[in-house]
Parts: C-alpha cells; structure tokens; sequence
C-alpha cells in the first residue's frame, strides 16, 4: 500500500537513510512505502523516550522522521473520526499529517504533556481549521450532523467544533508551531529581513500584534513591493 500525503515545501526535510525504505520526502510529497498494509506501531514508552531526548542532538532531524512515522497510526485514527465531512479520508490523514509534522517540530518534552497528546491536537486542530476553510463543506454539509464521537464519549457534531473555545486553544497551539519554525527560518535571514519578518507577525511586539505590509512599509520607509518579494521568497524556499 502507498500512502501519498501533500505536504508544503517549508515542512520538507530530510529521512534518516536507515529508514529511507519506509518514507522519504520528495518534491512536496510525502510516500509511505513500507510494502505491507500495516503502520508502524507506536513506540514504546522507553524507545519514545530516547528518540525524544536525540531530538535535541545532532539527530535531530532523524529523531524527527522516526516519531513521524511511527505515529502516522495516530494521524488516521483521528482523520476517521472526520470521515462524514463529506471529505475523502486520503485528503482528511494528508491535513492531519501535516499537523503531526508541526507537532514532532514543536513539541517540548520539558513541558508537562506528553507527545501523542501533544500531537493529537495539533493534528485535530489541522483538520478542524481545513474544514472551517473549506467552502465546499460549509456548502455540503449540515453543521448538526454527526461527525463521532468525542474523546469522551460523547457524540460530536460540526456544530461544536465550528468556532468553539477549543478550537481557539488548539489554533494557538498550531501559531505556537508556526511560529517555532518561523524562528528557525529566520535565521538565514539578513538583520534587515529578519526585521520586517518580526513586525510582519508580530513575534517581538509584547502584544503579538501583526502589522501590515503597508504599515511595515511606512514604518521603514521601503516599498510594499520589496515586503511582498521578501514573504513570496520564504513561502517559496525549500
């Protein structure tokens, strides 16, 4: 079985090559190749460990595609969860993966909560923030049909998680993994852009305001234009 799963170029990295039979990262696309219809299992408990604390270590990036991996189980048991959407479960585990990816990247063991909770929001968050942007769903879909149940049991319809006090925790956690990674791009940065990056999104201001491209413009005395250049140049960098 192949699973392909469409992931933006910024998330792109490399696999460790001891596990390049299993998954690798090409051109935006991410294929699981492991021959058999079975997902890895999760780590146990010790193993998870390790690969967490090697995280922090010159095996970061192989640490990384290791928990990838062994959680994508995660990722489509929750996207089944979303199946009555009226969204194909392929397009709902492509979302879900990419709030995986955002999780392994952010996630700080130093913090009380463990990974695969952690990681269950993210990739909940993922695809409740898809289903609020996708019109055609909006469209297709009655917000009071069942969706599942929730992780308490309780049945879940669309109604609850369009707009709820949840889903506002859980898009902060997705910034705060946004944001991470945001700050490691930036360091390729020169002063100037790094600059115009931080007042863009707010990631110096005390109040996280964000300014627009014109404000930032005026602000520095620069074109909009060059503003606009500099975001398309980082949305687009591998």
């Amino acid at each position: 079985m192949v699973i392909k799963v469409s992931v933006p170029k910024c998330f792109q990295f490399k696999v460790v090559p001891t596990i390049k039979n299993l998954m690798f990262f090409r051109q935006g696309d991410v294929h699981y190749i492991g021959g058999s219809d079975v997902l890895p299992p999760p780590l146990e408990p010790e193993e998870e460990a390790m690969v967490i604390a090697d995280m922090q270590g010159e095996y970061a990036e192989q640490a990384r595609s290791v928990l990838i991996e062994h959680n994508l189980r995660l990722v489509v048991y929750i996207a089944k969860r979303f199946d009555n959407t009226g969204i194909g479960v392929e397009d709902l585990i492509s979302i879900g993966t990419i709030g995986l990816i955002k999780a392994i990247h952010s996630y700080n063991p130093d913090k009380s909560i463990k990974l695969a909770t952690y990681a269950s929001r993210c990739i909940e968050n993922e695809i409740l923030m898809y289903l609020r942007r996708n019109s055609k769903t909006k469209a297709e879909v009655s917000i009071d049909e069942p969706l599942n149940v929730d992780w308490d049991g309780n049945e879940l319809l669309l109604s609850d998680i369009l707009g709820t006090d949840e889903d506002v925790i859980y898009k902060d956690i997705e910034n705060q993994a946004e944001r991470l990674m945001l700050g490691k791009a930036m360091e390729k940065l020169s002063d100037r852009e790094r600059l115009i990056v931080n007042l863009r999104y707010g990631l110096t201001s005390p109040d996280e305001r964000e300014m627009t491209q014109k404000e930032v413009a005026d602000y520095l005395g620069i074109s909009q234009s060059y503003i606009s250049r500099l975001e398309k140049k980082n949305y687009q960098a591998p």
